[in-house]
């Protein structure tokens, strides 16, 4: 929770749960926040509630910052429970909105909880680009942005190419062989080599694939 390191002292009169599974307290003002229901119940809330304890500004501050991991938890479970992500890029997401030790701690819960794996990310993530014919280069890019380490990424796309005998070499020639078959045959060399650039291969790597294409028709 971004907001004043300390609270007014109040009362909570009263406390519902949420459709997040949070119990959501109130003051004779109205809503204040919600936590978990091990805080709930670990620092006394239902006792207090019902003596009408006055909680000092200490005391809800402390609250506050667990709701705020509460919250953080919450969002990383919904978040993750979509689609796989990297520790990074979800750390990159929930910062949006939570502050840095909730952000920390949510993420270190959904590793604890077996529902962060770089490596596996990876895996997946390049696996499915290297079958969409996406170039090295791209393929790197794209694990970067996910927040996944360079050194990971380019471990895990070598031991896929080389389990799936895959490359920028395999891609190109798949693709002269498949998409681009038609405009190669129409003559249509140039449009080639401009649509395999903006799927990010280098010059050389697309001359090179194009030799081979024409050296196949040559052998045929």
């Amino acid at each position: 929770m971004n907001g004043p390191l300390e609270l007014p002292a109040a009362v909570i009169t009263r406390a519902g749960r949420t459709r997040q599974g949070l119990v959501a307290l109130f003051t004779a003002e109205g809503f204040l926040f919600s936590v978990d229901e091990d805080t709930y119940y670990q620092y006394g809330l239902p006792q207090a509630i019902k003596n009408g304890s006055l909680l000092s500004g200490g005391e809800l501050r402390l609250l506050a910052d667990k709701s705020e991991h509460a919250h953080a938890r919450a969002a990383a479970l919904r978040l993750v429970s979509g689609r796989m992500y990297a520790r990074r890029e979800l750390a990159r997401k929930l910062a949006q909105k939570y502050d840095g030790p909730a952000v920390d701690w949510a993420v270190e819960e959904m590793e604890r909880l077996g529902y962060l794996d770089d490596e596996a990310f990876a895996r997946t993530r390049a696996g499915m680009l290297l079958r969409k014919n996406r170039s090295r280069m791209v393929i790197l890019q794209d694990l970067a942005d996910k927040g996944v380490d360079r050194q990971l990424a380019e471990t895990v796309l070598e031991e896929l190419c080389s389990e799936e005998q895959e490359g920028d070499a395999a891609a190109l020639d798949r693709l002269l062989e498949g998409q681009y078959a038609r405009r190669l045959a129409a003559g249509d060399t140039d449009k080639v080599r401009a649509a395999l650039a903006r799927r990010g291969f280098g010059c050389g790597q697309v001359r090179r694939a194009l030799e081979r294409w024409q050296a196949r028709r040559d052998f045929e």
